[in-house]
């Protein structure tokens, strides 16, 4: 049984202050976010600190690839409403629950995030520095 209401989020609507939104079309489906999209479903949950468990939940989940099996569709990847809340009862659920008891996961795949951007930002710094050096030595007369 599914504690928290899952719905498909509808444009028309309006969206829901207490909730979590998960990408529901292309390869990225899964993907948690926490404003809203016109392909995605919502997730109500009753506090903030509920909704960021869930996310970090998701993130991992999606981060790791979870949902690329249970995609369906021939030319854009779709993850049904129906397999959500299956994958929800079946797995994110018991995780959901795991990280509440245990809070340093919650807090360590947070950390994995800040030192990928980290490292994301280092990159593009590198990559400027490349092309400033092109520039200057290669393209300069």
């Amino acid at each position: 049984m599914l504690k928290h209401k899952v719905r498909t989020y509808s444009v028309h609507g309006s969206a829901p202050e207490m909730a979590l939104f998960i990408l529901s079309r292309g390869r990225n489906a899964g993907k948690p976010m926490l404003e809203p999209c016109p392909n995605c479903h919502i997730i109500y949950v009753n506090s903030d600190e509920e909704r960021e468990v869930y996310y970090w939940t998701f993130y991992a989940f999606w981060k790791h690839g979870f949902f690329h099996p249970h995609l369906c569709g021939s030319v854009i990847d779709m993850l049904r409403i129906c397999d959500l809340k299956t994958l929800m009862r079946h797995f994110i659920q018991p995780a959901f629950e795991k990280a509440c008891t245990m809070p340093e996961m919650t807090k360590k795949i947070k950390e994995t995030w800040q030192l990928e951007q980290n490292l994301l930002a280092q990159s593009m710094k590198v990559s400027e520095l490349r092309e400033a050096l092109v520039r200057k030595y290669y393209l300069t007369i």
